[in-house]
């Protein structure tokens, strides 16, 4: 089943769980997998650019590190959010790098700010500027998948108000990572709440040599359909429902002509 994900959507690699009925006990067997891949993958020298949410979170407490990497770089690709634990970038970015001695770089601003023009602001200041600029440099990500639900993670976290995600469906949109928001296919989808979002574009985590994606779940096909579609992730971490839902999905969607052959140049 690996195997089929990785030949039908180009991934690097796929790691598949068991499916579970109970989302915690499900995002404990996401976070284990995801775990045990960064511990075998990361190396001295890299730069690991992570996101946010409570299965990333579930991954950076179950790391158990052989071995320090003081010269790895851990760096925020989104800011912060005034939040419950486990969901805030910030606590996933420090946790790892904590248990690896490594460097730690944070994106000290609201992931979401009250109009364009303060994010603009925020992102003129030097500091903020040079946190993106290793962000760029990133040899490795971990990131989470979500989606524009209003009975998901986004709404729960207050980085969107129901209006914005309603907003963000409405244009189709299914997916979100890094706090931005994905259609199907993959083509990102501009919304108000796009403009007052700091975090690293979609196109720059694209250039990531290695992105690696954890989730599962039924509500997250769609969205990780979009996501592996849109070439933003090389590693998927899942379970085996998702995986023979993503199959099944991929197959009945073909992509767009044009995107086809966009993606496969």
């Amino acid at each position: 089943l690996e195997g089929r994900l990785c030949d039908a959507f180009g991934l690097q690699e796929a790691i598949i769980v068991a499916s579970s009925n109970d989302p915690e006990r499900l995002k404990h067997s996401l976070g284990s997998a995801g775990a045990s891949y960064l511990e075998r993958s990361l190396s001295q020298g890299d730069i690991l650019g992570t996101a946010w949410g409570t299965t990333i979170y579930a991954v950076a407490r179950q790391l158990q590190p052989r071995r320090l990497l003081p010269n790895l770089t851990v760096v925020q690709l989104i800011g912060g959010l005034s939040t419950i634990e486990g969901a805030n970038s910030l606590d996933v970015a420090k946790v790892i790098a904590d248990k690896y001695g490594a460097s730690y770089l944070g994106l000290f601003a609201p992931a979401v700010v009250d109009s364009r023009s303060i994010r603009d602001t925020l992102l003129s200041d030097h500091n903020i500027r040079r946190v993106f600029g290793i962000a760029q440099r990133a040899t490795k990500a971990l990131i989470g998948i979500g989606t524009p639900n209003l009975s998901s993670s986004l709404a729960n976290t207050g980085f969107a108000s129901p209006a914005a995600l309603q907003d963000v469906a409405a244009k189709r949109g299914v997916g979100e990572l890094v706090g931005r928001f994905f259609d199907i296919h993959g083509q990102p989808v501009e919304s108000e709440l796009d403009h007052r979002t700091i975090s690293l574009p979609l196109d720059d985590v694209r250039e990531i040599p290695c992105v690696i994606a954890v989730a599962g779940g039924p509500s997250k096909v769609q969205a990780i359909l979009g996501a592996i579609r849109g070439k933003y992730v090389d590693v998927l971490i899942t379970d085996e429902d998702t995986a023979y839902s993503l199959l099944h999905l991929g197959a009945e969607i073909e992509p767009p002509p044009n995107l086809k052959e966009k993606q496969g140049s």
